[in-house]
């Protein structure tokens, strides 16, 4: 999974919010409204190791948790997991995954979904997130302005392959975005105790990746088997500085930096 429902993560939620509510940041109450939010189900019935939000979240402190870490892995990279390969598997299924950072080991929550009813009568979905034994503390992700760094580089990267395999047919949609440069503040899209490069860095981040979506669908003016290949490899190595520029942002909690409300 890349960064957009991808950049916003099911459990991207749950670690920003849980990072924030452990920290005495936020209200219990108010980290159960944004999680839930944030998971796709206000009135749905998510579950943390077979408990509620509500236990759930009391569980996660009385076990010693200190923070949460959100993991996006994908086939060829699961270095921000942290074993064993039992539960490397399931979060590289799931697309996603929660590092549990402060308990003797170290535990990974693992999301499911649940679907409720037909998706045509308005059907809901509930996430349950599971807890498995991490093997070893994995490596941090990026700092935040090596994240940053990584990503403009890709966008400039893709912008200048793209204008040429697609010539004529470039996608003006696509590449008068990759083009832009936001520098108006962002819409918040983290919980308390992010600090606002944070916060642009994932609007950032969920701006091309449904970018990446739209280009994804067509192979543009590419034509021959080459310039096809060239095109998906292109949006590959963007949709990994993606994926790498969301966890930085979920990972640069800081209560010192808790934003005016």
């Amino acid at each position: 999974m890349i960064c957009g429902q991808a950049a916003s993560p099911r459990s991207g939620a749950l670690t920003g919010w849980g990072n924030a509510w452990l920290a005495g940041l936020v209200s219990t109450d108010e980290a159960i409204a944004q999680i839930r939010e944030g998971s796709g189900g206000p009135d749905a019935p998510h579950t943390v190791d077979g408990q509620g939000l509500a236990l759930g979240l009391g569980w996660l402190r009385t076990v010693g948790t200190r923070r949460l870490r959100l993991v996006l892995p994908v086939p060829g990279d699961v270095s921000g997991l942290p074993g064993p390969p039992a539960t490397n598997r399931e979060a590289l299924a799931a697309g996603e995954a929660i590092v549990v950072l402060g308990p003797t080991p170290l535990l990974v929550l693992v999301p499911s979904v649940t679907a409720h009813g037909p998706a045509v009568e308005g059907g809901l979905e509930s996430v349950h997130w599971h807890s498995a034994t991490g093997a070893h503390l994995p490596p941090p992700p990026l700092p935040l302005r090596a994240a940053e760094y990584e990503l403009n580089e890709a966008i400039r990267t893709a912008t200048a392959a793209l204008l040429h395999l697609d010539r004529a047919k470039a996608g003006p949609a696509v590449l008068s975005v990759l083009r832009e440069r936001h520098t108006d503040e962002p819409t918040p899209l983290l919980a308390p105790g992010y600090p606002p490069s944070a916060h642009a860095l994932l609007a950032q981040a969920v701006r091309i990746a449904s970018l990446i979506d739209l280009a994804a669908r067509d192979d543009g003016a590419a034509v021959t088997a080459e310039e096809i290949d060239r095109r998906s490899t292109t949006l590959r190595a963007l949709s990994a500085a993606v994926r790498r520029a969301c966890e930085s942002a979920y990972d640069a909690f800081d209560p010192s930096q808790s934003m005016a409300r």
